[in-house]
């Protein structure tokens, strides 16, 4: 009895047990079947999220390639039309040359056509003077009885004279289409070579001035009781003026090149801290080397902008000087320059060799690169210096030439002298200086004042127009006319001026009284 007592509670536990651990199961199940509810809802959250985010970030990126598209389609676009526009103009050009071309061939088969009627109307010439000299032959035998070898001289003689008589009326006809037309032609290339050729316009001051930016650096550059500025003259070879009130630097000298030495030196002056003449000495040699190296360059600017080649180095050098010099306010190198490309331009108009041409009208003022250190004109010291750096007699000829010293020898040689005048002589090319000014002022006022009756005159307005003022007195109405014809034939005869010179002459009378109340 005790034994099924025990085994019935047995088996009430063992029952009890696997239902307690079956209802912890199922807890423990549902917690878990709620956490994955969690988990999933939570993962579809997040991926819904990233869903969202890489849609919109897909769609972010594909909008900005449609409109990287739209723009490049735009850009395809715009560049198409702008093609189309020059490939119209490109076809309107070619058709234009077309045009050209085939009024130029209709122009030639029509010059055939002519030469042909004249090479049929020589022969036919030719027949009949055969023809004639024959019946002359004839006549003459017949006539004189001549012999035939007298006949035939006879015959010669009057077929050379006729010859001659033909000879000398198609030479003058040449000559006289000639002078008509080569004016016109010669007009014609000079302007289409100043159209082609780069023309600078600058004037270039005979001296060099600055203001100095405060009191200390205009200290610098005086030194000690001036020891600085003597050192830099002793040392450029310049006078330097200094006017300490407006702080105003000025630089005289004749030399350009001592100039822009002393110039570049005082810029070198502003960086250094203390300055003292072996200060001074140190920085002139360094700028000597600055401005070296500057004159190298620009002859080698030079001559790669004219493509010239095998061209000496030290001749280079020299032409790297021509920048510092000037002759009426334009610069050398750059009419040099400009010389050389007119020359070009004519040479290849009239079928002659462009880079000698180039070559010649660089080098035909180069002796004015050393004409201050020489004494010499520049014409000889050019011919010098290029033959001792063996250039070609064409360019030695042309420098030599150039301003009628000798004869030109080469075709070359006066096309450059053509270009050299056109250079220095077009508009705004050189500038007079202030002593000719000064001298054609002082001209113009000096024929009015020989003049007896003249009681004052004023050159205005830079000189073209002359003001005189007569004595009433000794004047009337005729002869300041009179007066005025003479001045302006003095003025035509004696006076060297550009364009025209208005003389005007006033004749006034002034009689001034002044009326005063008298005291009581």
């Amino acid at each position: 009895m005790a034994s099924i007592l025990i085994l019935l509670l047995l088996l009430v536990s063992v029952g009890t047990g696997y239902w307690y651990r079956s209802k912890k199961h199922v807890e423990a199940l549902m917690q878990a079947r709620s956490a994955a509810r969690q988990i999933l809802s939570q993962e579809q959250i997040k991926t819904q999220q990233a869903v969202n985010k890489y849609t919109k970030k897909s769609r972010e990126e594909t909008k900005q390639y449609k409109d990287a598209i739209d723009q490049e389609l735009d850009d395809d676009l715009h560049d198409n039309q702008r093609k189309e526009v020059w490939i119209e103009q490109r076809v309107g050009m070619l058709n234009q040359k077309k045009t050209n071309l085939t009024n130029r061939a209709d122009s030639l088969s029509q010059k055939r056509q002519k030469l042909k009627e004249r090479r049929e109307e020589t022969r036919q010439t030719l027949n009949d003077a055969n023809q004639l000299i024959s019946k002359r032959w004839k006549v003459l035998q017949e006539v004189s009885n001549l012999e035939e070898s007298q006949a035939k001289k006879e015959i010669l003689d009057a077929t050379r004279r006729d010859m001659d008589q033909s000879r000398d009326e198609f030479i003058n006809n040449a000559q006289t289409e000639l002078e008509s037309s080569s004016e016109r032609e010669s007009e014609d290339l000079i302007a289409l070579a100043m159209e082609h050729s780069a023309i600078k316009s600058i004037q270039y001051e005979n001296h060099r001035s600055f203001i100095a930016d405060s009191q200390e650096y205009l200290g610098k550059i005086i030194g000690n009781s001036g020891q600085n500025v003597r050192a830099l003259e002793a040392l450029t070879g310049v006078d330097i003026i200094i006017d300490d009130q407006n702080k105003e630097v000025i630089i005289n000298g004749y030399d350009p090149v001592h100039r822009t030495i002393a110039m570049e030196t005082m810029e070198l002056i502003k960086a250094e801290k203390r300055v003292v003449p072996d200060t001074v000495e140190k920085l002139v040699n360094k700028a000597n080397k600055v401005v070296d190296q500057r004159i190298r360059r620009y002859g080698e600017d030079a001559v790669r902008e004219l493509k010239l080649k095998n061209v000496a180095p030290d001749l280079i050098k020299i032409i790297g000087r021509m920048h510092y010099r000037t002759s009426y306010g334009q610069n050398i190198l750059e009419h040099s320059i400009e010389t050389a490309k007119l020359a070009g331009i004519f040479a290849v108009e009239l079928g002659e060799d462009p880079v000698m041409a180039r070559r010649a009208g660089l080098l035909h003022d180069i002796g004015k690169s050393i004409d201050r250190d020489i004494e010499a004109t520049h014409v000889e010291l050019g011919v010098e210096l290029t033959t001792q750096f063996h250039e070609s007699p064409v360019v030695i000829n042309t420098i030599a030439s150039h301003h009628g010293d000798v004869e030109s020898k080469y075709v070359i040689a006066d096309l450059v002298e053509a270009a050299d005048a056109i250079s220095g002589a077009r508009q705004g090319a050189r500038s007079e200086s202030a002593a000719d000014y000064l001298q054609r002022i002082k001209s113009l006022e000096g024929i009015a004042n020989n003049h007896p009756e003249v009681q004052e005159s004023y050159a205005i307005q830079a000189g073209r127009e002359l003001r005189v003022i007569v004595q009433p007195k000794d004047t009337n109405d005729k002869s300041i006319h009179v007066l005025a014809t003479d001045v302006k034939s003095q003025i035509e005869e004696d006076v060297t001026y550009p364009g025209q010179v208005k003389v005007t002459v006033v004749r006034k009378l002034e009689i001034v009284e002044y009326a005063e109340k008298k005291q009581a």
